[in-house]
């Protein structure tokens, strides 16, 4: 007990010696022996975590990747996207479909097909006179072209009979891109 209190005595006589400056000097070593112990711990976890995902971008980068194909490969492929010619008539099913779901009334409809300079596609335009209300006209063009990726809107007409009348009659002119039999 003799010593712990000859050693107290000697550091308060330190400290008193030290002044100012010498109490600083020890709160900043202080500090940095508590940054050690709680900073560092998280830098090294985080550390950790970075190599970890270094070695797993690694073993990605190392498998093999899938073959580059030349551009003439590409454009072939993106030509065989396009459903064939001999699937107009489900098309027109399924756009005569989304009209009778939206509760738009369509007439006789002008068909010409034409083919696409350059390209194994051909075009097909089809003219549809279609009868009823604006907002249903809307729902039906938009569900036609989300569904229809193949279908794309060429024109399109209002004619109301008069101004107080809720229905509308339209024009509407789509053009279908098919890929052109071999």
């Amino acid at each position: 007990m003799r010593r712990l209190a000859d050693l107290r005595a000697a550091g308060l006589r330190s400290c008193r010696a030290a002044g100012w400056a010498g109490a600083v000097g020890i709160a900043l070593a202080g500090f940095a022996v508590s940054f050690d112990l709680t900073g560092n711990r998280a830098l090294e976890v985080e550390a950790d975590t970075l190599r970890g995902q270094t070695r797993s971008l690694a073993r990605t980068q190392r498998q093999r990747a899938a073959p580059v194909l030349s551009a003439r490969d590409r454009l072939d492929a993106f030509h065989t996207g396009f459903p064939a010619a001999d699937g107009l008539p489900d098309l027109l099913l399924r756009l005569h479909g989304h009209a009778l779901a939206r509760g738009v009334t369509t007439d006789k409809a002008d068909y010409r097909a034409a083919p696409v300079t350059g390209a194994p596609l051909e075009q097909v335009s089809v003219e549809l006179p279609v009868h009823a209300t604006y907002p249903e006209i809307h729902g039906w063009l938009g569900d036609v072209l989300a569904h229809m990726p193949e279908v794309a809107l060429d024109g399109l007409a209002f004619k109301r009979a008069d101004i107080g009348s809720s229905e509308v009659e339209a024009r509407v002119r789509f053009v279908i891109f098919l890929r052109r039999p071999s």
